[in-house]
């Protein structure tokens, strides 16, 4: 898998988000789940993902923070002067959400729809002084755990839901309720099944 930027910003990106959601907790006094969906509808999410060095390295923790409530509200937030470089809970939280999300090539959304704010930080316990790689492990089985095979497998051949729609015939709400669970595709039509796999140049067992 290709990263979307070079390793050697990976430190600083990490620490800026972690930075950015502890001065959303401790410094505004924001819910950090909460700020975390204002984060993704900010739009700066996908520009990490797709690593814009302007919002990879260029901005502190603190202008990151403020950059989300101005783009979600309008209003601009003044960001605080001194960056505290903060070892909380919640910055860890933020720092291995980067990591992560930097190291699986998977969204920040797809990562907080599958482990929550509220899940991800009560991982710090056990996983905060943990060498990363570890970390990292953990996290990649619960995301395979939790995941549906079908969102699985489609995200490791590179298509998004309606890529896969336009490829299979399948209709995009069809592949959603598959992914999210809400229908069994254990017991889908073989029709629907067999036009998913081919899609996806699968075989059966790998979706089901």
């Amino acid at each position: 898998m290709t990263n979307a930027y070079n390793v050697i910003y990976l430190d600083k990106a990490s620490k800026n988000v972690g930075n950015m959601l502890h001065d959303a907790v401790y410094e505004y006094g924001e819910d950090g789940g909460q700020f975390l969906q204002k984060f993704l509808q900010s739009g700066i999410a996908e520009q990490i993902e797709d690593g814009n060095p302007k919002y990879v390295a260029g901005k502190s923790g603190a202008e990151l923070y403020a950059d989300v409530v101005e783009a979600v509200s309008g209003k601009e937030a003044e960001p605080i002067v001194i960056e505290t470089q903060s070892r909380s809970d919640v910055y860890w939280t933020g720092w291995i959400l980067a990591y992560y999300q930097w190291y699986s090539g998977r969204s920040f959304r797809d990562i907080l729809e599958t482990i929550p704010y509220e899940e991800l930080l009560g991982r710090y316990d056990t996983l905060h002084e943990a060498d990363v790689q570890k970390a990292l492990e953990v996290l990649d089985a619960h995301m395979e755990q939790k995941e549906s095979k079908l969102k699985t497998v489609r995200k490791r051949c590179g298509l998004t839901q309606e890529e896969l729609s336009a490829r299979s015939g399948v209709s995009l709400n069809t592949i959603r309720a598959y992914e999210r669970k809400a229908k069994d595709i254990r017991k889908a039509q073989m029709d629907i099944v067999l036009r998913l796999t081919d899609g996806l140049q699968c075989r059966i067992e790998d979706i089901m």
